[in-house]
């Protein structure tokens, strides 16, 4: 008794400390950005920019850095930030933009707060400095960049005179920031696709030996949830509150359905209906940098 007793205690802690995990996990997570959210928040970069810059110069001419290689450096550092930081606006505009463009121009800020920590310089120029940093970590946040401040080091490829500034978001094999319209219509394909695959599923079952099974009330169940999950998936989405969490969700209702398919060979249309249903998936894995792999 005492050992059944300590069994079921035992599974009662590890579901809600697995539960528990889950909730973290969630709310830890930063909603999916609306495509006039991340404009505005460029154009607030952009705007606090200049309000460094203009305090920058300021406290420069007032200190003992004034008319030394050190402020040709900072100069450098901030002109370098511009430019990158337009050409991740240009590349937004254009729907281009990936994680590795706000690296850039985070690998430039990085360079700029090196010296503000080195050189103490207004109060002025440290606190539009310090807002400007924020409106970065948001940034970051919007693009899923991991980013830390401290101990980083300049960007070795920026000599005193500017040197020549990188554009890493170049690289083909990075997805594309999708606007909130393509990921609209993922969600909307998924939704058909889904309805077209429950159609065939059905007809492959009736005609397989596991109409009336247990095996067959399983597979529409995994469906069910499937489908549940892809509608809150998508109310959430609407309500600008939809996280990657949400997209793992989903994906983990449809890793059952895989299995199945997997294991149970069906007829065709079936199985080229879940392909096709699978396709939309990795799309919509790769919009929420979900690192989503099938099994098998």
């Amino acid at each position: 008794m005492r050992n059944a007793i300590l069994y079921l205690t035992t599974l009662a802690v590890m579901f809600f400390a697995a539960a528990t995990a889950t909730r973290a996990q969630v709310v830890g997570q930063p909603y999916r950005l609306s495509d006039k959210e991340v404009e505005r928040m460029l154009k607030q970069i952009e705007n606090q920019t200049k309000t460094f810059r203009k305090s920058l110069d300021s406290a420069l001419d007032h200190s003992r850095v004034n008319g030394t290689r050190r402020e040709d450096d900072i100069n450098a550092f901030v002109k370098a930030f511009e430019e990158q930081t337009k050409h991740l606006h240009d590349r937004f505009n254009d729907h281009k933009s990936v994680a590795a463009d706000v690296e850039a121009v985070l690998d430039r800020a990085s360079a700029i707060d090196g010296f503000m920590r080195r050189q103490r310089l207004s109060g002025r120029a440290e606190g539009d400095w310090s807002a400007l940093r924020g409106n970065l970590d948001e940034l970051a946040q919007a693009y899923n960049v991991t980013w830390r401040w401290e101990g980083l080091a300049a960007p070795t490829d920026l000599g005193p005179a500017g040197g020549q500034v990188a554009y890493p978001g170049d690289r083909g094999a990075l997805p594309y920031r999708l606007t909130d319209r393509e990921i609209e219509d993922i969600l909307r394909r998924i939704e058909r696709q889904s309805d077209r695959f429950k159609s065939s599923l059905d007809s492959a079952l009736d005609r397989s030996r596991l109409n009336g099974t247990e095996r067959e009330d399983d597979v529409n169940e995994f469906v069910r949830q499937f489908n549940n999950e892809v509608k809150r998936l998508h109310d959430r989405f609407d309500d600008h509150k939809s996280v990657a969490a949400d997209v793992q969700s989903v994906l983990d209702r449809a890793a059952r359905i895989d299995e199945f398919m997997h294991r149970r060979r069906l007829d065709r249309r079936a199985e080229e209906d879940w392909s096709r249903l699978k396709a939309n998936l990795d799309e919509l894995s790769q919009a929420y940098s979900v690192d989503w792999r099938w099994q098998g």
